[in-house]
């Protein structure tokens, strides 16, 4: 009895280690077809209207006035998607935004957007390119700011194995950036799975000084997030409306807690992270592979 027990505890945790590398195999294989522009472009075709993963300008305009410094601050948004972001700091009174996505239908869909706009005359000024944020093609020590939110998180997949794209959009980031000038990178990753990835990967070697803020989901994506859950997998139009104002409250609730609340992971939390990370040149940090941390808990 004793070794037919053996057994089966030996066979359920091979069962778990196939299953865990399973799933891991699969988060690699969905994370090859985020790196691939044709897949960014086939769900642009199939997706109309805006989405702004995690947060949106209202809760990260305090931060982008703290960082640019002037209105004619040059500022760089990394795989911007359809995000109405740029086109609010055009509206804020930002002039020198430049957006550049993988997939050069989402770039198309948004010329075509603003030119649409009945605001057209005040975002002439935007700048959209189709461009691999791997691979930027300007200048060293050309923007003030450069700005990420999800698009490294979808190259990571909850996967274990840092993709070497990330190093080279985080040397990117930190090449055309001026000295002194922040990258801004939205996640949801909190400080024990992100900070590793300001260290040198793959011989992309950058230099940051870095706090990390908290900065709340927006109240759509807290919705969005608690209906999903109340609704079990049944489509979001089907909801009823009583079931609304359950969820409505309830996200309401969570935002008064924003301040107290603990890191759930993110699927339960009620906020993400901002790493706020200033370029500094070689040598001028404490260190050269660990950069130097200052966690900041605080309204974005």
């Amino acid at each position: 009895e004793e070794e037919n027990e053996e057994n089966e505890e030996q066979e359920g945790q091979e069962q778990q280690q196939q299953q865990q590398q399973e799933q891991e195999d699969a988060r690699l294989i969905r994370r090859q077809r985020y790196e691939n522009a044709s897949y960014w472009d086939r769900r642009y075709l199939a997706v109309d209207g805006t989405f702004d993963w995690y947060t949106d300008f209202r809760t990260l305009e305090p931060l982008f006035n703290f960082y640019m410094k002037t209105n004619n601050a040059r500022f760089l948004n990394l795989g911007c998607g359809n995000s109405t972001l740029a086109e609010r700091l055009a509206m804020a009174g930002f002039t020198d935004i430049t957006s550049v996505d993988i997939s050069p239908r989402c770039i198309e869909f948004m010329k075509k957007r603003c030119e649409a706009s009945e605001h057209s005359n005040r975002l002439s000024s935007l700048k959209w390119l189709a461009m691999d944020a791997t691979n930027l093609d300007f200048e060293d020590e050309s923007f003030d700011l450069v700005f990420e939110k999800g698009t490294i998180d979808a190259l990571i997949c909850d996967s274990k194995k840092i993709s070497s794209h990330i190093g080279r959009i985080i040397f990117q980031a930190w090449r055309v950036l001026k000295c002194g000038g922040h990258f801004i990178l939205v996640t949801y990753g909190g400080p024990d799975q992100r900070v590793e990835l300001f260290k040198d990967i793959e011989g992309y070697k950058t230099f940051w000084d870095i706090k990390i803020r908290r900065v709340p989901y927006s109240p759509s994506a807290l919705l969005i997030r608690r209906l999903r859950k109340m609704m079990k997998g049944k489509p979001l139009r089907d909801v009823p409306r009583d079931m609304l104002e359950v969820a409505m409250k309830a996200v309401q609730t969570d935002l008064d807690s924003f301040h107290t609340a603990e890191d759930l992971g993110p699927q339960e939390s009620v906020f993400c992270y901002a790493y706020c990370c200033t370029k500094k040149r070689n040598g001028e940090t404490t260190s050269r592979l660990i950069p130097t941390v200052v966690v900041k808990e605080g309204k974005g």
